[in-house]
């Protein structure tokens, strides 16, 4: 079930701030270690602080090996994209691509980019394209060498998920889907066309928002305090500015003063980090809608669910329907979606509009087997960072 050339798999979260250590102990055995840290995404002082972890985990764990390793970023350190140009020759066609690439992406040459065929007619040649930054991939490539880190290959985080789905459910290996993982705290899409990862998305809840009593505030699940504190900073500013113009004497009122202090409080915590779904959801309500557009309350604790997983079918629908390239190189008629077992009932109720949806949701692992991969389908993108080599090897850096 794991891939033999490879001994672990190091994950990096910038969205929780952690270093996940996956390791294969044997069997069906792994062991798997998160580390906290503090900093900035792939600053001077994360990677000081890397260098740390990886030194201290070493230390730690002297009986793992980390001779060859598969490395998994954030997939916002990746691009993806589709691009189409005239369909010529193989030579012209290479060239107009590359042609493509380079008015598209100004910093190409700082870009170490992979492209791939999907489809062609007589009159356009449609390619896939991954890249990052190289700098990026050789710091970070160089701060694991300094550590006896031996990386084989650096993938992103949908992508890796994508290959734990395929070792998981081999049907799918492929296929052209939608595939959701939800996470107690997060969410995690990733468009697969014929096998192949061609693009992501996130969101910052999970299925902790399926409340049984109580419909899920969709503006409160996402974190704007920031942008909040910047609306009503500004609002200060014209205000002040306004004062100074008119002649009039330009005085703090004390209620505002401390009300931004709260605000600056409950954006960022004592201890600076952003309070999570929950608590932000006693500390302001969600947004209030005309009667017209609420649905009737349910009866029972799994309508409530129900209706509160409505928020990622609405979600998976808005993506599908936003990505009409990805689309035209396959249409997707299922979603399958990776969440605790214990949810399953959910899919007969999600599947009964599925003829108006247009789209099917089905779990990603059916049956019996998924006892024996709980475990696997928990951490999906550790567990698909073992099979890079099997599955999406074009979204291998």
């Amino acid at each position: 079930m794991f891939d033999s050339a490879l001994s672990a798999v190091i994950c990096v979260n910038t969205d929780n701030q952690t270093i996940n250590f996956y390791a294969h102990l044997g069997g069906n055995s792994c062991s798997h270690l998160a580390v906290r840290y503090n900093s900035q995404p792939f600053d001077d002082v994360f990677f000081q602080k890397l260098d740390r972890i990886l030194q201290g985990y070493r230390q730690k764990n002297p009986n793992v090996s980390l001779a060859k390793v598969s490395l998994v970023l954030p997939d916002h350190v990746f691009l993806t994209d589709i691009v189409n140009v005239p369909s010529l020759g193989r030579k012209a066609t290479d060239n107009s691509l590359n042609l493509a690439i380079d008015a598209i992406y100004k910093n190409s040459d700082e870009l170490k980019l992979h492209t791939y065929p999907m489809t062609q007619n007589k009159q356009t040649a449609t390619f896939g394209l991954v890249g990052a930054r190289k700098d990026l991939l050789q710091r970070i490539t160089d701060v694991c060498a300094a550590n006896g880190v031996g990386i084989q290959n650096i993938t992103f985080t949908a992508n890796a998920m994508a290959n734990g789905a395929f070792a998981l459910n081999p049907k799918l290996k492929n296929g052209t889907f939608l595939l959701l993982d939800i996470k107690e705290s997060s969410a995690r899409f990733a468009f697969v066309n014929k096998g192949r990862t061609v693009g992501r998305y996130s969101l910052p809840f999970g299925y902790s928002m399926l409340y049984k009593t109580r419909f899920a505030a969709e503006d409160v699940l996402f974190d704007h305090s920031s942008g909040e504190l910047l609306v009503l900073n500004a609002k200060e500013r014209a205000r002040a500015k306004q004062l100074t113009i008119t002649g009039e004497e330009v005085l703090q009122d004390e209620d505002a003063m401390d009300n931004q202090d709260v605000i600056e409080f409950n954006a960022a915590g004592e201890d600076g980090e952003l309070f999570d779904s929950d608590a932000r959801a006693t500390s302001r309500g969600g947004r209030k809608l005309p009667k017209f557009m609420l649905r009737d309350a349910p009866t029972d604790g799994d309508g409530f669910m129900y209706e509160n997983f409505r928020i990622f079918m609405k979600w998976t629908l808005d993506l599908i329907a936003g990505n009409p390239d990805i689309i035209a190189q396959g249409p997707i008629d299922t979603v399958y979606v990776n969440m605790p077992r214990t949810l399953n009932f959910l899919f007969d109720m999600v599947n009964a509009e599925a003829e108006e949806n247009k789209v099917k949701f089905a779990p990603l692992i059916a049956g019996a087997s998924f006892d024996s991969s709980a475990a696997f389908a928990r951490d999906l993108e550790l567990f698909g960072g073992f099979h890079v080599r099997q599955f999406n090897k074009i979204n291998n850096f």
